[in-house]
């Protein structure tokens, strides 16, 4: 689980080009951020999984937000599809951009997407009141976009 002086770094190598006030690069990000890992594809996966243990919706933003700046990798699939399903944070909507990014598709990615396309998660109850379901539009969009026979199967709801 991040620390505050970590969650505080993570913030500041986020939009850090051209460096400015309160910014620093991502190679003083990764010298600062102690992660055990051997590179930054393993110091992501490592993130994600920390915030999805340790049930911390700010972790998993924070996660998400090192994912897009330094980059997902196909090792982070199974772990964003567990975070996609998983109700105690706010950010399906990046996890299914994420997984649309790394071109995720396994049945298991299929299986969560359908799933996370079906929930009504509290968080957007005043969306589904206004008519907008744009979570769910995200899902099946990155569900046609995987165009598997499985994916496609699962369309035909």
């Amino acid at each position: 689980m991040m620390d505050s002086r970590q969650k505080k770094l993570v913030l500041s190598v986020i939009n850090n080009k051209p460096i400015h006030e309160g910014k620093v690069s991502d190679e003083d990000f990764l010298a600062e951020f102690p992660s055990g890992c051997d590179n930054v594809s393993e110091f992501v996966t490592k993130l994600l999984i920390e915030s999805c243990v340790s049930m911390d919706a700010q972790c998993v933003e924070l996660s998400l937000y090192v994912g897009f700046h330094f980059g997902f990798s196909g090792a982070d699939e199974l772990i964003l599809d567990k975070l996609l399903v998983c109700d105690f944070h706010y950010r399906h909507d990046e996890i299914v951009r994420a997984l649309v990014l790394i071109g995720a598709s396994t049945d298991e990615t299929v299986d969560a997407l359908s799933k996370c396309a079906l929930t009504e998660f509290d968080y957007l109850s005043d969306d589904r009141d206004d008519g907008i379901y744009t979570l769910s539009w995200n899902c099946i969009y990155a569900l046609a976009k995987i165009a598997t026979p499985y994916a496609i199967n699962k369309l035909k709801w």
